[in-house]
């Protein structure tokens, strides 16, 4: 069966500023320097999400990694309702229905956070599964969805991948799925993005489904 694996944040949900804010806003309490902009952050934000973290000035003597990323999903829960759907969404996941895709979102969000947020979107309903990772620390996507694939029986052949970054470019990759769209529009840059594929656009509604 055709199948469109879609990743959820900066891809499904616009919450680039959101990030942003909320790390300039920590950034400030600890009197590190601040603000960066949105241009510096789709330049530099990178997976994993510690080695952005550094590139940010933090060096993990007094807090861990894991407290300062369990701080950052607080707030970014609280405030989730700023959020809202990305623009060309449901035109694209309608088209997609449409077509018969099933539709599976694939994401380094926390599994139950995830789900909360699909249904506070209302997009729920339009997925056969919703696959996020056991932690907040923000991992690789690669290892939990070549265990979905291996127990779906599913091709990369039969696959088109949507994300918004090189990791997602890399995950797609080590799926052996060739058809990945990028979109510039979250969390990384159009040029970022550009070094790893050709395969890039601004918006959802640029990409081309089959």
């Amino acid at each position: 069966m055709k199948t469109l694996i879609w990743d959820f944040n900066g891809t499904i949900v616009d919450d680039t500023a959101l990030c942003l804010d909320i790390e300039n806003k920590m950034l400030a309490n600890r009197n590190m320097p601040h603000p960066y902009s949105l241009e510096w952050y789709k330049e530099h934000f990178s997976f994993p999400v510690i080695d952005y973290y550094r590139l940010m000035g933090y060096q993990f003597e007094e807090e861990s990694f894991e407290d300062i990323s369990i701080e950052f999903n607080e707030i970014y829960n609280l405030r989730f309702h700023e959020c809202g759907l990305m623009k060309g969404f449901m035109e694209k996941i309608t088209e997609a229905i449409e077509k018969g895709y099933s539709n599976i979102i694939l994401s380094a969000s926390r599994q139950d956070n995830l789900l909360r947020q699909c249904e506070s979107l209302g997009i729920k309903k339009y997925f056969e599964e919703i696959l996020g990772i056991d932690n907040l620390l923000a991992g690789s996507k690669i290892e939990m969805a070549k265990r979905w694939m291996r127990n779906k029986d599913v091709s990369p052949k039969d696959c088109i991948y949507i994300g918004d970054s090189v990791h997602d470019y890399e995950t797609a990759d080590s799926l052996d799925i060739d058809n990945c769209w990028l979109v510039a529009c979250g969390h990384q840059s159009y040029q970022v993005l550009k070094k790893v594929s050709d395969q890039v656009v601004y918006t959802l509604d640029e990409v081309i489904l089959d």
